[in-house]
């Protein structure tokens, strides 16, 4: 049975309106751990989103409204996980939180992409039918030895390739640091073979992770585990950490690239 997005959302989120100012809005996203948040009308129908970069840049006594951007997607309560994780797979989705509505169209919850994770992970499904992005966000945020070891033979055992390494660095040096260590790790684990065409591909993974951090925080820099999985032909990395401003009150974030061998 497929779950839905109602199952696994997070309900009631904050929400701003159009009058509100931008320092309103950055208050609220920082205190309350939120990376974005939607603006809604009279309706609670979500017509705008703006983020704690487009916040931060701003003049504080500005109105959101004059500043929040239309270039977002809905997903319906009742849609199925499936259908909901497709839109974050997609390469020119840009925010990391997708408003849930209703039938009517108002908004009545948020999906994170940790909210599809722990749906997919406390699901009675075998590893092997797992996504690929699935187990590598898995891997990504285990935090021992014994973690990783468990995730990497779930992946094994789903016929998958997989590798784990770890990158702390400023935001001037993240990109190239970030390419190094993955397709080191990748090499020495026998995740890619030692050719051009396939570092090729984990550099393509990699840049659509630091675009992603470049929507979500300025700051950039920090420190980072990254899991690579090799399958179905692409590879998928994954890269979990505290990035930007605040590095040790900030929460941590997931970012995901993929790309085709």
């Amino acid at each position: 049975m497929a779950f839905t997005v109602k199952e696994i959302m997070v309900p009631n989120p904050l929400s701003l309106r159009a009058e509100q100012t931008t320092f309103t809005a950055r208050e609220t996203m920082l205190f309350n751990g939120y990376e974005c948040l939607y603006v809604v009308d009279k309706e609670g129908k979500p017509v705008g989103v703006v983020s704690v970069l487009s916040v931060s840049l701003e003049d504080k006594a500005r109105r959101v409204n004059k500043l929040m951007t239309h270039n977002f997607e809905t997903v319906r309560e009742d849609q199925t996980v499936q259908e909901a994780a497709l839109l974050f797979a997609r390469k020119e989705f840009a925010h990391p939180v997708i408003p849930v509505v209703n039938a009517a169209g108002a908004l009545v919850g948020i999906l994170r992409i940790k909210d599809l994770v722990k749906d997919l992970t406390q699901s009675v499904a075998p590893p092997s039918t797992l996504s690929l992005e699935a187990l590598v966000v898995q891997l990504a945020m285990t935090h021992s030895e014994d973690e990783e070891r468990e995730w990497a033979r779930k992946i094994r055992e789903g016929g998958y390739a997989s590798a784990v390494t770890q990158v702390g660095t400023t935001a001037e040096k993240l990109l190239v640091k970030l390419r190094e260590s993955t397709i080191v790790a990748a090499i020495a684990h026998g995740v890619i073979a030692e050719d051009a065409r396939e570092k090729m591909a984990v550099s393509n993974a990699i840049r659509d992770i630091v675009l992603q951090m470049e929507v979500v925080n300025p700051g950039l820099g920090g420190g980072y585990k990254l899991g690579i999985v090799r399958g179905e032909g692409r590879i998928s990395v994954a890269a979990c950490g505290r990035c930007g401003h605040a590095l040790a009150s900030s929460s941590e974030q997931i970012f995901v690239g993929t790309s085709t061998i």
